[in-house]
């Protein structure tokens, strides 16, 4: 049976995770928080899943590398410039061939692969929709009854049968005006 890990164990346990994920040396953290360097060894193996500090560091430093190859804002926004010109011709030369479904087609592509470059670069957050629903209605039910009672007039059972429902209602429900 293997006993607990005293790392997992420890009050301050994320801080110290938190640490050797970003890749600080164990022996500071292990002096840090008074555990000894071969537990904390253990627990960064065994319980993290983490490698050695030095190659944290190293896959940090890809990290930023891909980051700095990604396009600037001012790049993507001269293919999206360098885009909309494209669409106007391509519309003009396809309205003439008469095969514009196609040629938007394409430029939907090509304007969806320039937004999923833009949000990898970290250029574009989500879209947020805000919608405000009016829930006040200016007819009351004076007008509705009005109205029914003209635009059935010449319909007496069709009007009786309104009426009655009408009627039915009151006690259901508080009255709108």
């Amino acid at each position: 049976m293997s006993r607990a890990c005293v790392t997992c164990q420890h009050l301050k346990r994320p801080e110290i995770d938190r640490r050797l994920a970003a890749g600080e040396p164990s022996a500071q953290v292990a002096q840090d928080y008074k555990l000894k360097k071969s537990s904390l060894h253990r627990h960064r193996k065994n319980c993290l899943k983490l490698g050695s500090s030095s190659e944290i560091k190293k896959e940090a430093a890809r990290g930023s590398a891909a980051v700095e190859l990604l396009p600037s804002k001012e790049t993507l926004g001269e293919a999206y410039l360098g885009l909309c010109s494209r669409i106007d011709e391509i519309i003009a030369e396809a309205r003439q061939k008469g095969s514009l479904s196609v040629a938007i087609s394409g430029l939907n592509s090509v304007r969806q692969t320039l937004d999923s470059v833009a949000r990898l670069a970290g250029h574009l957050q989500p879209a947020q929709l805000n919608v405000a629903v009016q829930t006040n209605v200016s007819v009351g039910t004076i007008q509705i009854v009005e109205h029914l009672v003209q635009a059935f007039d010449n319909e007496p059972e069709l009007k009786a049968r309104i009426a009655q429902a009408l009627v039915s209602m009151e006690g259901d429900h508080e009255p709108v005006s």
